[in-house]
């Protein structure tokens, strides 16, 4: 028996940022996922609309956001631990939306284009952190939501997104 720690295999690896500019407006959301010029949806979901339609996002600085891509099969809880808990993984409707509008019509970008899932940690309109899924099906961008609770878990395939935290 050995007194080391056993030590965990990470899940997650560093793939790449972008950084998103200041806005300087509140972000409604229900506006911006049914009125987006230039960007394509093919589907949003009911379960995304009911958990964030009715939310307006406050006005926000500059920020960066990290991309991961996901080594292995895990649910949400594992993820968000390994990303520093539910306050370093989360992140906002409008930085999801931010990325989205770049690649619109599902062009290159830092957002994979080939079925899989992007995933954002939102909070919604009761405060439950859910998984943003939204991913590009050759006709347009699909989002969804599911709550973290759900013991869904995601494949080594999907790529997720968190905000850079600086110490």
């Amino acid at each position: 028996m050995s007194d080391q720690p056993e030590k965990k295999t990470p899940i997650l690896e560093a793939a790449g940022t972008a950084t998103l500019p200041e806005r300087p407006e509140p972000f409604v959301v229900r506006d911006r996922f049914e009125r987006a010029p230039g960007v394509v949806f093919a589907t949003i979901w009911s379960e995304f609309k009911a958990r964030f339609y009715g939310r307006t996002e406050a006005p926000a600085g500059e920020i960066k956001i990290q991309k991961y891509k996901l080594l292995s099969i895990s649910p949400d809880g594992p993820i968000i631990a390994e990303l520093g808990g539910e306050s370093k993984a989360e992140t906002t409707a409008a930085a999801a939306f931010s990325l989205l509008r770049l690649q619109g019509k599902g062009q290159a970008g830092i957002l994979q284009t080939n079925g899989y899932a992007n995933i954002f940690y939102v909070k919604d309109l009761k405060d439950v952190l859910c998984a943003v899924r939204i991913g590009w099906d050759g006709d347009g961008w699909v989002v969804d939501a599911i709550p973290v609770k759900d013991p869904l878990a995601w494949n080594g395939k999907h790529e997720i997104f968190c905000p850079v935290h600086t110490p």
